[in-house]
Order: C-alpha cells, then sequence, then structure tokens
C-alpha cells in the first residue's frame, strides 16, 4: 500500500491549479519544490461540490502517473464502497479498478474526501499495465472449486453450480460440496501473479467443521491455487509467548474491584440486568461479578440488546439479539449446544452462579453470559467511535436502513476447536456473518485437571485425569462411587452407582460409551486411552442428546493400573477435580480476549472499506489494533500506570493482575526498558533477544506499544475519562481511540506501520490538526518519525527515523546556554550537569513539559549525529530536585541535565517535549 508522500501537517494550503479532467474539475494546490518523501500533509485539493465519488476518480486520474499507473489502467474504477462519518465529516470513498468488466483484485484506493469536497487523504494500492491481463476461462466455478479441495486438502464431493449469473464476473453459487459449511460463492476476477494479472475464480470456503474462512484464488486457464488466504485470525500456541513462562497462580483475593464503566448516557429501559465482568474489569483478576443493569445504549441498540425486529419488546430471552448471538460449541460443529443459550426470562434477567475454584464446565451459563455482554458492550461503545451501520458493524436489522444486516456476530464460548487460542473470522461482505470462538485454558503446566481416587486410607491411590468437553466437569466434592470394569460400553449396561471404568474404542464413540453408562445409573465414567503412546486425550462428543455425569480420560499404562486395584479388591472410587490444580480458565471470562477477538472484525471492515479483506504484507498491524482495542477500552488509571507493565491475556495465563507478562514478546508500557520496541526491531532477527518478532502476533504487538504510548501521551495533555459514550474530545483516551478508528478508514489496502501512522494524523486533521504534534512525537519516539521509510510491506525493508517535522519545532530560540547551541555538537565532560535553556516566548509556567519522559535521550553517532539503530529513548537525570526553573530576567526555562560518567566517548541527543507535541532538541559529545 502506498500512502501519498505530502508535507507536514499544519502547513498552509499553497496557491491552486485547477485542472479539467473527464468528470469534473478538481483544483489540486501546487506542491512546493522540496516537498520531504516521508512526510505528510492533509487537504490536496481545493473544496469542490462534486460527489466525493468524481472528486476521487478526478484526483486519481489527475495523478496517476505519481501512483505508478497509466490513465488507461483507470479508465474503469467502480466504487466499492463509501461512507460518510457524521463526526467529522469526511466521507471514505474505495475504489478498485476494473478490466474488461471485472474486478482487478487488490487494484483498489482509498480516497478520503471532507464535506467541502477537499481530498484529505489517499492511500492507494493500484495495478499497472492492465492491457497486458492474460488468461481465458477453461475451468468453470464447479470445476474450480474441486482444485481449491485438492489444494486445502480437503476431500470434497462432487461440487455442483447452483446458480450462475450472466456478465465477465460470472458470480455462481457452488453446493458445499462436504467442505463448506455454507454453499461457495464463487466470480471470475483478475489476479495480480509474479508473471502479471491472470484471470482467476475467486472462491470463499468456510470449511466444515473448523475454524478456516479461506479466499481461494485458483487460475480459470489451468487450475492452479494461485492465492490462499485465511479470513480467520487465529492465535496458535506457538505466538501464545506467555504459555513458556513459569505459572503463576492465582493469588488469592482479587484486586480492589474497580468502578463500573458508566453506563449509557440514554439507556434503553427494558429492564434487563446481568451479572457480568463490568468493563473496565479486564477478568477475576480485577474483583468481583457485579450486577449490571439495563446496559443497552439507546444510540447503537435503540430496541435493546435483545431485539431484531426495531419493534419495542424482545424478540429472544436468551444470550441472543442484535448485535451477538452467545452460545457454547463444545462439540465445535459450529452451531449451538442444545440448552447452551442462557434464558433471563421474561424479565430479562442473567444472573448465574460462578465458582472460580472449580474447573470452567461447571459455570457454563455465567461464562455465555459475560460473553454476551462484552460482544454488546464493545458494538456500542464502537458505534459511537464511527463502526456503525453504514461502515459495515455487526447487526441483524440496521435500524438506520443504511448498510445491510444478518451479520451479527456468533460468539461461540468453550468452543471445542482447540485450547488456549481464540479466533474471529470476518466475511469481507457487509452482511457476511462472522464467528468469534472463545477457547478454555485448560492450565497443562499445573499438571492434570481432574482425577480418580480409587481405594480407602493408606490403601488409596490418586490417577491424574484429563477432561471431557461434552460432559459435566468433575468437582472440589468429587463424584463417589463403586469402581466397576465395564469391557463394552458400546452396548447398554447396568451399573446403578458405579463408576465406571472403560477403554476407548473404534466401535462407537466417547458419547456412547458415557450415555450408555448414565443410562445404565452410572454416576462418573473413566475412560482408558488406547493408544499406549499417547498421553491421555482430552475427550471429545457431541452435546445432542447432552450428557449428566462427567467423564474423564487416562492414560493406558494408568488403565491397567486401575484395572489391576480393582481385581484386587478395591472399590470405593471418585471422579473429582484435582486439588493441586487451580481449575481450568475460560477464555470468556478474560474480557480483553473477547474485545481483541472482535478488534479483528473492526479492523478487517474497516480497513479498505467493505467487500474487501485486505489487511495483507508482514509490516501487518491487525493483532496490535486488537491488543490496543482491549486495553484501551478496559484502562483502569488505579490499576494501569503508563510507566509500569500492562500484559494482554494475564488472566488466561494464570497470571495474578494485568501487571503479568501476558501472551506477548514484551508486555506494554511507555517505559523502553519494558516494552523496547523501535520501528527497526520488526525486521528479521531484530528483536531484541537477536530472534525476529512473529508475524503476525508480534509484530502486531509493536504496533500496539506505540497506540498504548499515545493513549497515555494525549491523557497527559487532555486528562481522562472513564466514560467510553463521552464525545470524542472528551478526554485524552477517547481523543487516542477515535484517531485510531478513523486512521482505520483513511489508511487503505495493504497498509505498513507509515500508512498506519498516517492514517492517524490524517484523522486528526480531520479534526482540526489539535494534537499532531503529540501524535508525531509519540510516533517519533518509536523510530516512526518524520523522516521514516517503510518501503514495501516486507518487514525487512523499513528505515526508523526519530525526527518530528519542521512544524513540531518548538517555539523560541531553541536550547540555549552559555556554552551550549542549538545546531552544534556541544561537548560535555561526561557525569557533570549540563544547564540546558530554552524560550518559549514567555513564562508559561512549570508544566510545560510532558510528563513522566521529558526530557528523554538517546544516542547518536557522533559522525552522523543519527541516532544508532535500535536506540531507544531513555529519561533524564537532574542535579538535585531542580528538575525545571525559569529565570524572568533571562525569560529562559532552564533544565539541569545530569549526565552519566559512562557516556564518555560517546554522544546523545537531548529531546525536550513540551506539553503540546512540539519538541526542543540539541546534540552532544561527551568527554571521558
Amino acid at each position: 500500500m502506498r500512502s501519498t508522500p505530502l508535507l507536514a501537517a499544519g502547513l498552509g494550503i499553497p496557491l491552486s491549479l485547477t485542472l479539467m479532467i473527464p468528470g469534473g474539475a478538481v483544483a489540486v494546490p501546487e506542491e512546493p519544490a522540496a516537498a520531504p518523501a516521508a512526510g505528510t500533509a492533509f487537504f490536496l485539493t481545493e473544496p469542490s461540490s462534486a460527489p466525493a465519488e468524481d472528486v476521487a476518480r478526478d484526483v486519481l486520474r489527475l495523478k496517476a502517473s505519481e501512483y505508478g499507473v497509466s490513465a488507461a489502467d483507470l479508465a474503469d474504477l467502480q466504487v466499492l464502497s463509501q461512507h460518510t462519518s457524521d463526526h467529522n465529516g469526511v466521507t471514505y470513498v474505495n475504489l478498485v479498478q476494473h478490466y474488461a468488466g471485472r474486478q482487478v483484485y487488490g487494484g483498489v484506493a482509498t480516497v478520503s474526501v471532507t464535506k467541502d469536497g477537499s481530498v484529505l487523504h489517499v492511500a492507494e494500492s493500484l495495478v499497472p499495465n492492465l492491457r497486458e491481463a492474460t488468461g481465458k476461462a477453461a475451468l468453470d466455478a464447479a470445476e474450480a472449486v474441486s482444485s481449491a479441495a485438492e489444494g486445502l486438502d480437503l476431500e470434497a464431493e462432487r461440487p455442483q453450480v447452483l446458480e450462475k449469473a450472466t456478465g465477465a464476473e460470472q458470480e455462481t453459487t457452488v453446493s458445499a460440496a462436504g467442505i463448506a459449511d455454507e454453499e461457495i460463492p464463487a466470480r471470475l476476477v483478475w489476479q495480480m501473479t509474479d508473471d502479471g494479472l491472470r484471470l482467476a475464480w475467486e472462491l470463499v470456503i468456510d470449511e466444515a467443521g473448523s475454524d478456516h474462512l479461506w479466499q481461494v484464488m485458483v487460475d480459470a486457464q489451468t487450475g492452479k491455487t494461485l492465492t490462499t488466504e485465511d479470513w480467520t485470525d487465529h492465535h496458535g500456541e506457538g505466538h501464545l509467548t506467555g504459555l513458556a513462562r513459569s505459572p503463576q497462580q492465582f493469588a488469592g483475593a482479587p484486586a480492589a474491584a474497580t468502578s463500573v464503566l458508566p453506563g449509557s448516557p440514554v439507556p434503553v429501559a427494558d429492564g434487563s440486568s446481568y451479572r457480568v465482568l463490568a468493563f473496565p474489569k479486564e477478568s477475576p483478576n480485577d474483583g468481583d461479578r457485579e450486577l449490571v443493569t439495563q446496559p443497552a445504549d439507546q444510540v447503537a441498540s435503540p430496541f435493546g440488546w435483545h431485539d431484531t425486529d426495531g419493534v419495542p419488546g424482545p424478540e429472544h430471552t436468551i444470550t441472543r439479539g442484535n448485535n451477538v448471538h452467545a452460545y457454547t460449541d463444545q462439540d465445535a460443529n459450529n452451531v449451538p449446544d442444545p440448552g447452551s443459550e442462557p434464558d433471563g426470562g421474561a424479565g430479562l434477567d442473567f444472573d448465574f452462579p460462578m465458582d472460580l475454584s472449580e474447573h470452567a464446565q461447571t459455570y457454563r451459563a455465567a461464562a455465555v453470559t459475560n460473553l454476551f455482554y462484552a460482544n454488546n458492550v464493545i458494538h456500542d461503545v464502537l458505534y459511537r467511535y464511527g463502526f456503525d451501520e453504514v461502515s459495515g458493524n455487526f447487526q441483524v436489522t440496521n435500524y438506520t436502513g443504511e448498510g445491510v444486516g444478518g451479520d451479527d456476530v456468533r460468539a461461540e464460548a468453550a468452543d471445542g476447536g482447540g485450547t488456549n487460542n481464540a479466533n474471529f473470522s470476518t466475511p469481507a461482505a457487509d452482511g457476511g456473518r462472522p464467528r468469534m470462538q472463545m477457547y478454555l485454558w485448560p492450565g497443562n503446566q499445573f499438571g492434570p485437571q481432574s482425577g480418580l481416587t480409587l481405594g480407602t486410607g493408606s490403601d488409596a491411590v490418586t490417577y491424574g485425569a484429563n477432561y471431557a468437553r461434552f460432559t459435566p466437569a468433575p468437582t472440589n466434592a468429587g463424584f463417589p462411587g463403586v469402581a466397576v470394569v465395564v469391557d463394552d460400553a458400546c452396548v447398554p449396561f447396568a451399573a446403578p452407582g458405579a463408576v465406571v471404568i472403560t477403554a476407548r474404542t473404534t466401535a462407537c464413540s466417547p458419547h456412547a460409551q458415557v450415555s450408555n453408562a448414565e443410562a445404565g445409573g452410572a454416576v462418573a465414567v473413566v475412560i482408558t486411552h488406547n493408544i499406549a503412546t499417547q498421553a491421555a486425550p482430552i475427550l471429545s462428543g457431541s452435546m445432542d442428546p447432552a450428557v449428566g455425569i462427567p467423564a474423564i480420560s487416562v492414560s493406558t499404562a494408568d488403565g491397567e493400573a486401575i484395572r489391576a486395584q480393582v481385581a484386587a479388591g478395591a472399590t470405593s472410587a471418585s471422579v473429582h477435580k484435582m486439588s493441586s490444580h487451580p481449575g481450568i480458565r475460560d477464555g470468556d471470562l478474560e474480557n480483553g480476549i473477547i474485545i481483541h477477538e472482535y478488534g479483528h472484525g473492526v479492523s478487517n471492515r474497516l480497513t479498505g472499506g467493505l467487500n474487501i479483506n485486505c489487511l495483507s504484507g508482514n509490516e501487518q498491524m491487525g493483532e496490535g489494533w486488537s491488543d490496543y482495542l482491549a486495553i484501551t477500552m478496559l484502562l483502569d488509571p488505579a490499576l494501569d500506570d503508563p510507566e509500569q507493565a500492562r500484559g494482554m491475556g494475564p488472566y488466561a495465563l494464570f497470571q495474578p493482575d494485568r501487571g503479568g507478562a501476558g501472551i506477548r514478546p514484551a508486555p506494554y508500557s511507555r517505559n523502553m526498558a519494558i516494552q523496547p520496541f523501535t520501528y527497526d526491531r520488526i525486521k528479521t532477527s531484530s528483536w531484541i533477544t537477536g530472534g525476529s518478532l512473529a508475524a503476525p502476533h508480534g509484530i502486531g504487538h509493536a504496533w500496539a506499544a506505540t497506540l498504548w504510548d499515545l493513549n497515555w501521551n494525549l491523557m497527559d495533555r487532555h486528562g481522562f475519562t472513564d466514560d467510553l459514550y463521552a464525545e470524542w474530545d472528551e478526554a485524552g483516551n477517547t481523543r487516542a481511540m477515535q484517531y485510531v478508528m478513523d486512521g482505520l478508514k483513511l489508511q487503505g489496502c495493504g497498509p505498513g506501520f507509515v500508512a498506519g501512522r498516517n492514517g492517524i494524523l490524517a484523522a486528526d486533521a480531520a479534526l482540526g490538526g489539535t494534537d499532531s504534534c503529540v501524535i508525531w512525537s509519540t510516533f517519533a519516539r518509536r523510530g516512526l518519525g518524520y523522516s521514516a521509510v517503510q518501503g514495501t510491506t516486507n518487514r525487512d525493508d523499513n528505515s526508523e527515523a526519530f525526527d518530528v517535522p519542521p512544524t513540531c519545532d518548538a517555539p523560541g530560540a531553541g536550547l540555549v546556554g552559555a556554552k551550549y547551541s542549538n545546531d552544534a555538537l556541544n561537548v560535555v565532560d561526561a557525569g557533570d550537569a549540563a544547564p540546558v535553556q530554552f524560550n518559549l516566548g514567555g513564562d508559561l509556567g512549570l508544566d510545560v513539559l510532558r510528563d513522566a519522559h521529558s526530557p528523554m535521550s538517546q544516542q547518536i553517532s557522533c559522525e552522523t549525529r543519527e541516532p544508532l539503530q535500535f536506540a531507544v529513548s531513555v529519561p533524564t537525570e537532574t542535579t538535585g530536585q531542580r528538575a525545571l526553573t525559569y529565570n524572568a530576567r533571562q525569560e529562559r526555562y532552564q533544565y539541569n541535565w545530569q549526565t552519566d560518567e559512562a557516556w564518555g566517548g560517546t554522544c546523545r541527543q537531548l529531546i525536550i517535549t513540551l506539553d503540546d507535541g512540539t519538541q526542543h532538541r540539541a546534540d552532544f559529545r561527551f568527554e571521558e
């Protein structure tokens, strides 16, 4: 993705040059001769009364050569999507190239047009040389599905064409063919390859019984798979850094309860109530659940959370409504388990018990209720920040009549598709229903979750066991009975009051074995594994019909020992939770993980607009936006500190509080000793360990680290509000979230870090540009400064820079003093105090510095005076307690910088950042 090189924000618009082109007129400001390549400025054209889509087409065609394409390549630009945001008046026009009547996949541009018809920002990835496109459709859509299935290693039944449209794209519906949960849409498009554009079938395959949502491009002539994209954002264990760390148990009493998120200023009076971990609580680490009443917001959910028809009164009394349908899917078949949607009754009272000392399966109703609540709060809050109906949010019914409905979130609790994980699938088209899958976190680091105690007194032996997804969980109290060995549990048998011991078999399913035991009067079942070389597995099975007794699995060796002990006369048995295990944890009680997953849907829907999923490339920030939304929406100054660690997902990892290391390569913190990211560290073998940040999770965490800084820097200037329903300019944290949400809409397809930065700067410009220098100084500190170069979205061709644009140089004469210059390399004896002075045009008080991390210094090359690779800025120290003084006679501020003897023979840059983000900088060489 290319983000148009422009001038620094805040520069005045020069005289304009009006050029007439087909479709209208665009007045383009003349660019100065020496526009810096890395800078950003906005408002690229003069106002226009033409429709926004005409303005967008005109500016692209006018500047075609700057985008590396010809006028012929832009002859057929069609609107992929467009919408206008009320809070800033910007219309986001997403255009896509067409050739010979077919879409050029990936040939897109996002042109953002202000309410007065000026072009605010352009981000594009346009494709050149369309007339060289080749290929003929030798395969039909059904044959393409067969080819795609082979490439995905799926066994397809014979695909059948169910419906086919006329036209160049031949939009076709193909049968599910045994490989998909839904019918498969297909169409002909142009796909860019190393050999140029090829005609390809685009297929979207929602893989049956799986968490994969595939987009596959199949060459329409050869049947070769050209590209495969998974529209599900996964979080495999290899990316969850914290799982490899030493486990920490839940540390007794939770932290002092935080206040509940202030409710909507216009709540829906539907009488509803939910006992949940109310935001900003992240998890049980932060306090107990509370009964929240009538939390739905009239702006985002005008008829409450249980409505779907727009008429007062709920259509559902279960955890289902316009924004989300929450249920368990423990058998991983992508449909609700029977009876798994808690029912609040006519009064919509969702208050269910929960005992955290037990395994998570014992409080499923409480967990599903929390999942339902969290998804709805996310929906309602983000609606106010621009993820609304017209921009493609997730709703059954779009009450405004804008956008396409039918796409509420399917939120699947305790999903049986895996453990220690979560994921989110986002169809590209508005109206495509997303799926969130939340998993259990078994805590294998603590040993077996469950056990069988056989025998009594000194003869009692306890065997560790794994758990079953499809049965009730063993409890601390246990399920006592008489141990009975049943050789064949695949047929009905009688075992009243028994703990049945049987073996896993291929003759029938574990569900059938446990169902037969329950029908025969058993109280619990122990299934011994039938593969001696494997550990006891998690037992999976159907949830229909439900079974009411617990089952556990033990290894082959333990099974033999248990049978021998029973044969020797041991009959007293109990299946129970292991007292040494703190209890299986449920991601549905980790609000941060829920927000993170929902955030994938937000970033996919808003980047490039609707009808395309285009977060591509290695320099991809999807994981970062998701982490950012999680820790921002749950930000609590009573528990969070900008200079301390903030972990992601601590509860799921059995860490005691949000200061835990979490699941990322480093926790979030403005303190660079804790979170040392700078832009070059995304490169291969460039992380602090000498290794490479994993893509996409590690790279995404680096982006979130920068946005977390932005939160606190804006809060230093504008304060904090705990009311996320407030207006965007209420406080620093609401401003940051608005800029980030708008930046998603502005940045265009295939963004890298610099493009993402530019989108946020453009978002600020659209709202008046008040915070541009705060944003610049925040990004500059992490190496994403004015001169930073993104290159492509390859992780290894970027160049970091730590400067800010000239418009963000602080006012006055710069750093001065008896021996110091703002331009020269100043010489100081290492370890001496360096009294630096600066002028702000008068006495503005002593709170002019940004709190906590100003002034800062970082090491630079004594020869080039450029920051060293991976240079991090660190806080300075001052002599005594004299941090900052003002000399009224000289009209100068003075800061007594205490240097370090260890700096002898090196050079450093001193950076003084003021409250508004502007900076004074000066360079020093330290003599030994």
